[in-house]
């Protein structure tokens, strides 16, 4: 794993990337999370340039072919299918970087990140912009304040007798 801390120090990113790796690493960041709130951050992590059903694939195993490491796609991301999208995808970004299955790259004068996620079998190959985890993070915060405002919404409001 310290390979992406020392790309962050060379890049001068770590500041901006500390806070977004402790989310990434939090296993509670869905707590409360309907699946309405989960569909509603996959289709706008799908919105994002460049990731479209050609380079997006969220699958059964058995109708998945994942390319081989190294391959250094542009773009690609492609997932078993598991608990939902947008929490699968995240799961597998913090769990490449954990393990230390990914390769930092230039290409096109971005960097990017190539991750791998296994359990028994692959589960997961994504080559995106390292930019990309920031967008979904902010995708993320979104989502999570107007779900924290719905909810402030839904609770009554309870007036004193006088």
């Amino acid at each position: 794993m310290e390979k992406i801390f020392e790309t962050l120090v060379d890049e001068n990113l770590y500041k901006e990337w500390a806070p977004l790796l402790d989310w990434l690493f939090d296993d509670d960041k869905f707590v409360g999370w309907t699946s309405g709130y989960v569909g509603s951050l996959s289709k706008k992590i799908k919105r994002l340039e460049g990731i479209g059903k050609k380079n997006y694939i969220y699958e059964k195993y058995t109708n998945i072919s994942f390319p081989k490491e190294h391959s250094r796609e542009t773009m690609k991301v492609i997932m078993v299918k598991g608990s939902g999208e947008s929490k699968d995808l995240i799961r597998h970004i913090r769990n490449g970087i954990a393990h230390g299955r990914y390769n930092l790259f230039r290409k096109e004068g971005k960097l990017y990140i190539e991750l791998l996620d296994y359990s028994n079998n692959q589960t997961a190959y994504i080559c995106i912009p390292l930019s990309y985890i920031k967008s979904i993070h902010i995708l993320f915060i979104e989502i999570e304040k107007s779900r924290k405002n719905d909810r402030n919404k839904k609770k009554p409001s309870y007036k004193s007798a006088a």
